[in-house]
């Protein structure tokens, strides 16, 4: 399972989710989780124990996105029903164990933004998302890359795509994308590879959230990478998205 763990670390490396300053980082953090499931002890959210509730919550959230894929093949769909209930049970079983923690690596993000806090410190977030909420929600990576795996062996990559966007479609990859495109439209093809590539990964990483709510934290993580992107680009991301936003006022 060398190869496993290879590829779990190249997906984080590729998307800075590494940390220098972190006791653990991201990557060792997803390796280690990813080495313990190849040697047979699993974290216990891996096989855990659900509340009725919950477990029929996760049967019909899987249900129903399977559903919204129209696959026409009821085997099929039965398939990716199942591996998807099992996915968010183990969602629901992980952040039982780590919410309290990942709520105070948010809670701090949310305050190094916060105006009213002391300021709209974007440098301080990146430092907590980096050294904090990366390494937390590395520890779940190796479950989604299991997923997406068994995924292929049913779906194609079109149809995987449209189950990502399903779960997602509130931020939305697409949606946020064509908003940098309005807002910087003079970017180089090869940056707006680079803001498409963090939603896309944005979009996958929300396969760790539980709620909506978590969902679009996910993407404001990326969102923050993307606007520090922009600037390095020499644009200006500030001044571009004010005037975005100004024109959007005046179309209305």
């Amino acid at each position: 399972m060398t190869v496993q763990r290879n590829q779990v670390a190249a997906i984080l490396i590729a998307f800075g989710l590494a940390s220098a300053l972190q006791a653990e980082t991201a990557v060792e953090v997803a390796i280690r989780i990813q080495k313990a499931i190849d040697d047979g002890t699993p974290p216990a959210w891996m096989n855990p124990v659900l509340p009725e509730n919950i477990q029929k919550n996760v049967q019909n959230k899987g249900k129903t996105l399977a559903q919204h894929l129209k696959l026409g093949n009821e085997e099929k769909e039965a398939r990716v029903a199942s591996l998807l209930a099992e996915h968010y049970g183990r969602v629901w079983a992980w952040h039982q164990q780590i919410d309290q923690e990942l709520e105070a690596a948010w809670t701090a993000w949310d305050e190094a933004r916060d105006p009213a806090k002391g300021g709209k410190d974007e440098l301080k977030a990146l430092t907590v998302m980096v050294e904090q909420i990366d390494p937390i929600y590395a520890q779940f990576a190796p479950q989604i890359q299991n997923l997406l795996q068994a995924l292929h062996q049913i779906l194609t990559d079109e149809q995987i795509t449209a189950l990502l966007d399903q779960i997602t479609r509130s931020p939305g990859v697409d949606r946020t994308y064509n908003a940098y495109l309005e807002m910087v439209p003079q970017m180089k093809d090869s940056e707006k590879k680079i803001i498409r590539q963090r939603l896309e990964q944005a979009r996958l990483d929300s396969l760790a959230a539980w709620t909506e709510k978590e969902i679009v934290r996910i993407f404001k993580k990326y969102k923050l990478r993307n606007e520090f992107s922009i600037d390095y680009f020499g644009y200006g991301y500030r001044e571009h998205y004010k005037a975005w936003v100004e024109r959007n006022k005046q179309a209305k």
